[in-house]
């Protein structure tokens, strides 16, 4: 592929993404997602639109939506953002002496299968109660009932038992004492440090809904204490035979668990067609390893000052299949589904094709009707609101020495710091009433093709003619816009810190609310206690 063909494809998937998120705006029920690249984040400073050092175009000072399931631009900054995190854990864990395995979990589906209930059964589903009500843990957070990714976790099978020491009183007095030793679990044999997992949803014409999970599994480690709270002692090259163990262990539990949640979503564990590319073991799990052929090199190469030198060919193995893992696992944005099927985001560009262009059935990306398309948006963000695309295991981070973690705020970090940080060398800023006058005339693309022409009086011109004020669009220079950037981010950081802190203040309201009623419920108790107490006394 020539650069000038990946540069038009990189144009080509950024408009896109545009319009897939002018049709989000329109059609989302989350008020966030209605808002993104619409409402401005500080009316008092405007909008920047200016041009980079690196000669792109970056908009500072609209509100994102930062929703990794719904929004394609928000998304891919996201995404973005996750997969060099990720590429970075799987190279150190590479370099260190581990292993990685990428692991790709499925499950039967078909037309009628709804999105929701499978998604409950891969990924849990809030508990309630008899009113309809969710349940509370101690907290004050919601309980979920565990699905199929969980069990894969806890499973004692997998996890192993820590000692146990039981106490009973004996009818003499005495008291008796039993314990039951610690047992090794699979995750010892194959050193389980802990895995990312990423989330995908893609819909077909013929099948329907087909969520599945693509999971980043770090094995090869010795621990002291658990994946979750200890430390690795030492690196080793696990054998055939755990691996393999594990592999057929998590095909039956894989398997046996999504049967219990409903007969119809069990996946395969064999497969009798003739050059499958399951081998023969079914089409619910599929595992890959990836190893280092120079962990030193690799080390070297991780750790050097740079200098110029060109780096081994075991390295750049290394550098591609842990960019490859990273992409498989967290770029699910930048994948399209293959004939008569589609992601959810060709569902929002199909709308666009058909809504917006003009483009007739035939002729527009995707399938379906614009109904169809609209009934099955509104079916997917119903089903997956709420739920984590990309969530790491405790203690993971730590072991590969990184920071960070799958919240939402950091989510909004990868998407605002980017073009927050970046180096201007020109641009325009525009009033809130300007923003709205290019916003309704869905003119975005406009403004930036005469940011990136650096032909800022244009502009004017351009909010001019969509109903606006020339005045309202002001040229700076690149000092007033570097001034304008660090007086917008210290208000985006206030704002921030302040929803922070509110957020704190409910959190200990709540916990002081749950403590007073569990205080309360104990005094009933205590009050019912000696009522019944005096009854029996009364009775004898």
């Amino acid at each position: 592929m020539t650069a000038a063909t990946a540069e038009e494809r990189s144009e080509a998937l950024r408009v896109r993404r545009y319009q897939g998120r002018k049709v989000l705006n329109r059609v989302s029920q989350i008020d966030a997602c209605k808002g993104c690249g619409r409402r401005v984040l500080d009316p008092a400073t405007g909008v920047i639109y200016g041009h980079s050092s690196r000669g792109y175009v970056v908009t500072i000072g609209l509100v994102r939506c930062g929703k990794i399931w719904f929004c394609p631009q928000c998304s891919a900054s996201i995404r973005r953002g996750r997969t060099e995190e990720l590429t970075t854990a799987a190279l150190r864990w590479l370099a260190a002496g581990g292993t990685l395995a990428v692991v790709v979990l499925t499950a039967r589906h078909n037309r009628t299968t709804e999105l929701a209930r499978l998604s409950d059964a891969l990924w849990g589903a809030p508990l309630i109660d008899a009113k309809g009500a969710p349940v509370l843990d101690r907290s004050g957070k919601p309980r979920r009932a565990p699905g199929a990714y969980q069990t894969m976790l806890t499973a004692p099978t997998f996890y192993g038992r820590p000692e146990s020491v039981s106490t009973w009183t004996r009818k003499n007095g005495t008291v008796g004492t039993s314990v039951r030793p610690a047992e090794d679990g699979i995750r010892h044999r194959i050193g389980y440090a802990g895995m990312a997992r990423a989330s995908e949803v893609t819909r077909s014409w013929e099948n329907g809904w087909h969520p599945h999970m693509n999971l980043l599994v770090f094995l090869g480690a010795h621990m002291n204490g658990t994946p979750a709270k200890g430390t690795v002692r030492e690196y080793f090259e696990p054998g055939a035979d755990s691996l393999e163990e594990w592999e057929d262990w998590l095909r039956g539990l894989w398997a046996s668990t999504l049967r219990k949640a409903d007969p119809t979503f069990e996946p395969s564990t064999e497969c009798e067609r003739h050059g499958c590319k399951c081998g023969g073991k079914g089409h619910g799990v599929t595992v890959q390893l990836v190893k280092s052929p120079d962990d030193k090199a690799l080390i070297e190469y991780l750790t050097k000052v740079q200098d110029g030198k060109a780096a081994p060919a075991s390295v750049d193995q290394d550098v591609k299949a842990a960019k490859g893992a990273a992409l498989e696992v967290a770029r699910g944005d930048n994948k399209s589904g293959r004939r008569e099927s589609m992601t959810p985001f060709q569902m929002l560009y199909r709308l666009y094709d058909l809504e917006v262009s003009g483009l007739g059935l035939e002729d527009a990306e995707g399938y379906g009707t614009g109904e169809q398309c609209r009934a099955w948006w509104a079916e997917y963000e119903s089903a997956m609101a709420g739920r984590r695309a990309i969530e790491w295991t405790r203690g993971l981070r730590g072991h590969v020495g990184l920071k960070g973690d799958d919240s939402e705020e950091q989510d909004l970090e990868y998407v605002y710091d980017p073009d927050m940080q970046a180096a201007l060398t020109g641009g325009v800023i525009l009033t809130e009433a300007a923003v709205t006058a290019v916003v309704r005339g869905d003119a975005e693309l406009d403004v930036e093709a005469c940011v990136r022409a650096e032909a800022y009086d244009s502009v004017g011109d351009l909010v001019e003619a969509l109903g606006g004020y020339r005045a309202h669009v002001r040229m700076v220079t690149p000092e007033q816009l570097v001034e304008t950037q660090e007086n917008l981010f210290a208000r985006v950081l206030a704002r921030r810190e302040e929803r922070a802190r509110q957020e704190r203040i409910e959190a200990y309201e709540l916990q002081k609310t749950v403590a007073e009623r569990e205080a309360e419920t104990a005094k009933q108790r205590q009050r019912l206690a000696g009522l019944f107490a005096g009854l029996l006394a009364r009775r004898s």
